[in-house]
């Protein structure tokens, strides 16, 4: 029964997804303003969560101020849904158009020596518009993206397709480790982005550190793989330029990362979120329970 219920509640949602998706985004943002209406203001969507994290985040802030990051926080939400949707139709030009990286040719200096790649990158902007990658880089070079599954396997299945259509190799979140490694014996180059700033599950609570005033876990999965593998470790940082538009600049976090200590990946990377976040606040995801679990005294 249950099985019978994800299939119809795929096909619903595809249809949905669908028609939506065939409109331009001009029409798209004007549904997003209308759902942020309803998600912000009536069903008040996690919303003590978000200002909880916004005033526990930035203290220093007075309450007009985050009441300011709030809304256009919501506003964004709903916006990345919609691109969210848009994603299963939209063109490679207009992608080209709405996503820049200045300096692009910067993975080639770890790439031509040889060196996979994981690129590193937090819930911000759209993250998700910035695994369609995979056609930017020179033939023989290909792009893959982890992914945490989603509950619904049907709904699942419509966005790991999303991402296919730009030819980026998915890579399920429990078969991260086996996949990194048959990457490495390949000898074919890769780079492999992972969205790491999400909260580790309680039993992977190795690694701590203060993340926007706060006592926060770190998941240590990227450290790991990297110094085991030998994989050069990258950081993207999103701009939101406008609302629709943004522009993305890489920087190398480490390219001998077998030469530093455990967890040093993971407090660079997340010192460069915290430095993507306060550049702009309001375009985090807030509304996730990031700060859950409590460090024993």
């Amino acid at each position: 029964m249950k099985k019978l219920s994800d299939t119809l509640g795929y096909y619903i949602f595809y249809a949905f997804a669908g028609v939506i998706a065939c409109l331009p985004l001009t029409v798209l943002y004007l549904i997003s303003d209308i759902a942020a209406f309803f998600v912000h203001r009536v069903v008040r969507y996690r919303l003590n969560i978000v200002r909880m994290n916004l005033r526990n985040s930035f203290p220093e802030k007075s309450d007009a101020e985050l009441k300011s990051i709030e809304n256009k926080f919501y506003r964004h939400l709903c916006d990345y849904g919609v691109e969210l949707i848009k994603m299963t139709r939209i063109s490679e030009k207009e992608l080209d158009k709405r996503i820049t990286i200045d300096n692009f040719d910067l993975f080639y200096e770890q790439l031509d020596k040889g060196k996979n790649i994981i690129l590193l990158l937090g819930h911000y902007g759209n993250w998700d518009w910035l695994s369609t990658l995979e056609r930017r880089f020179r033939p023989g070079v290909t792009l893959a993206a982890v992914y945490r599954p989603l509950k619904n396997p049907g709904i699942d299945e419509l966005f790991i397709k999303a991402r296919e259509r730009f030819g980026t190799l998915n890579i399920s979140k429990n078969n991260t480790l086996r996949a990194m490694i048959r990457i490495k014996q390949s000898k074919q180059p890769h780079v492999v982005a992972m969205v790491s700033d999400q909260t580790p599950s309680v039993n992977n609570l190795e690694y701590w550190t203060n993340f926007l005033h706060q006592d926060t876990p770190v998941l240590t999965g990227m450290d790991k793989i990297a110094r085991q593998l030998d994989f050069s470790v990258y950081y993207i940082d999103c701009q939101v330029v406008k609302r629709g538009y943004y522009k993305a600049t890489l920087s190398i976090i480490e390219s001998d990362p077998a030469s530093l200590e455990p967890y040093e990946i993971c407090e660079r990377f997340i010192r460069k979120v915290e430095q993507t976040i306060q550049r702009d606040p309001a375009f985090y995801l807030w509304s996730h329970k990031r700060w859950k679990h409590k460090r024993e005294k």
